[in-house]
Formats: structure tokens, sequence, C-alpha cells
């Protein structure tokens, strides 16, 4: 009975925070689930083979250091729970559209204080409810917060540029080519200032009205109805054509990168301003130039860039207020 029940808390917890993740995500990735909870339930069987070796260890040391020891048997779990099903699918599970790997580790975390609390150790029922009190109370506090600083945040209004970069010291850029991609002079002349030579390109840009992405491609893509559309999710991840017709927004957010990113890379919005990011030209720093000390409480985070596909991409993830994160497509590369 005891292996049915880990079996089912193991298979049910890890389902349900996938479930939860993708519905506050606006249902995208339904279409895993299902998958999941079969890999989960396989997976899961299993481990009943090393159980038993759980609950012997759990009962030779003191209740205290056996919690210590379900975290890291967890931990060791989820990592092997990995493995074999990268050993199966290969590079594929990167198309898993929901951290499948913090859902296991939610689960078997669970499912081995269960053994744990079965097994012949003082650690018991009352000791996991305290724990999960405890644990329900930070997530309260942070859910708090994080809704706190949400409303506090003035609404976003503004254009993303992403101006790849392709340094180059014989090739002199002029403001004029860098107009064309949607600068104002000023910005224009204020990116050549820092001395940088070769050439830029874009064909796209992200526009953000009153804290929503807005397609200029096709007006009547509404972001608040995502899930009702898969086709709109698309659209605004990867942004709109920029072409000379399209009038910009006078406060714009200018990100230049040359090279793949192996951190990410965080920085507070303008605040009905303008601002250039300027990628350096070796490791993971970035220059923030400001036309203004005013900024939003909202962050804009720089992905590291994903290896899993060709070509490599760099996504940037917003935080909308009231819609919550959103991740756009940047920038892609051919090299590492």
């Amino acid at each position: 009975m005891k292996k049915i029940i880990y079996i089912l808390i193991l298979t049910i917890i890890s389902s349900l925070i996938a479930w939860f993740y993708v519905e506050s995500n606006d249902g995208f990735g339904k279409g895993d689930i299902l998958p999941f909870t079969f890999y989960s339930f396989i997976l899961s069987l299993l481990s009943i083979s090393i159980i038993g070796l759980y609950q012997k260890a759990f009962e030779k040391v003191h209740y205290f250091f056996g919690f210590i020891l379900s975290i890291i048997f967890s931990i060791i779990q989820t990592f092997l729970f990995i493995l074999i099903l990268w050993l199966v699918f290969g590079p594929w599970i990167g198309a898993i559209s929901f951290p499948f790997q913090i859902c296991w580790l939610i689960g078997v975390n669970i499912a081995n204080l269960f053994l744990l609390t079965k097994s012949q150790s003082k650690f018991n029922t009352q000791h996991l409810f305290i724990i999960f009190i405890a644990i329900g109370l930070s997530i309260l506090v942070y859910k708090i917060t994080y809704r706190l600083k949400d409303n506090l945040a003035e609404n976003q209004n503004y254009d993303i540029i992403c101006l790849s970069h392709s340094p180059n010291e014989e090739a002199k850029p002029s403001i004029q080519d860098l107009i064309k991609y949607g600068l104002s002079e000023n910005e224009a002349r204020v990116i050549l200032e820092q001395n940088l030579t070769g050439s830029f390109w874009t064909d796209t840009f992200f526009r953000i009205s009153q804290s929503k992405l807005i397609s200029t491609d096709y007006p009547n893509y509404d972001f608040d109805k995502l899930e009702k559309n898969g086709g709109n999710k698309i659209e605004f991840t990867f942004g709109n054509k920029l072409n000379p017709t399209i009038n910009l927004n006078p406060n714009r957010i200018i990100i230049v990168m040359n090279h793949p990113l192996t951190k990410p890379f965080e920085f507070k919005e303008p605040l009905n301003t303008s601002m250039i990011i300027i990628q350096d030209s070796i490791g993971n720093g970035f220059k923030e130039i400001r036309f203004s000390e005013k900024k939003n409480l909202k962050k804009i985070t720089i992905q590291e860039t994903d290896f899993r596909g060709f070509p490599y991409s760099t996504s940037i993830e917003l935080n909308l207020k009231e819609h919550g994160k959103f991740n756009i497509h940047g920038f892609q590369w051919l090299k590492k």
C-alpha cells in the first residue's frame, strides 16, 4: 500500500504543479501535461526499487538529518529522472514548454517526505504539516509582495528595438546607418560615441502600450486573449515588422548585442524616456545609457542564450504590469 501511495503522490503532485504553471501562463503547454504525467508515472514505478534504501537511511539518523537526507535524495532522484528522459528523447526534452525539472523536484520531495513519516524515524505527520504551513506562508508572502510591487509600478509605454551588432574595425557606421532602424538622431549619435565599429541590423520591434504587447502587423490581435488563439502568441513573441510607415514610440529601449549570453542580465525599465543597453565586446556585461534617472519598478531580463536549437536564440523577459512575465525573441546567433 505504501508503494502505491508513493507512486500516486509523485505522479499527481508533479502533474498538478505542471498544470498550475501552464494555467498561470495562459494555457501555453497544455498538450505537454498528459505525456509528462505518463513519464512521471513510469519513473515513479522505477523509483520503487530504491525507496527501501531511503527508509533504512532515515531510520539510522536523527529525524532532523532524515529531513535533510530526504531533500538530498530528492535532488539526486530528480537528476536521474532528467537523465533517463534525456537518454530516451535526447535534446527534444527542451521542447517541453514548462519547467518539468521543478515539477519533478517538488513531487519527488513530497513523496520522499511521505516515506520519512512512514519510517521508524521520529519525523511524523505533525512535522510534515508544519513544513507545509511554512512553505504555504512563504508563498503567500511572496505573492502579496509581488502584487504590491505590481500595483505600485507605473504603466509601461515604450518600443523595444533589438539591434544586432557585428564588430568590424574597418567599417565605420554613420548616423544614417542607425536612423533607418527607427532610432532618433540623438540615439544614433550616442551609440556611435561608444566607438562601436562594424555593422548593425534588425527588422523587427516590439511595442508595449498600457503594459501589454501590441501587434502593429495584426492590430486585431489582443494580448489579453492569448489563450483563445495560439497564433497570437507567436506574433507577440517575434515582434512587428520594422518599416518606414510605422511611427515608433518616442520612448524606446534599444538593446545592442554582439554575441550570445551565458548568464542573464537584468535592468530596471526607464520611466517615460528612452535608454540604450550596449553589450560589452567580451563577457556578459552591458553598459546602461539612460536619458533620465527616472526608473519604473519593473525590470527587464535579457536571458542567457538557448543553445538547444539552431540558430541559437536569446530571449528577453518582460514583466508587464497586471499581465505577468512574457518572453520575446530578441536575438539569434549562428555561432557560440
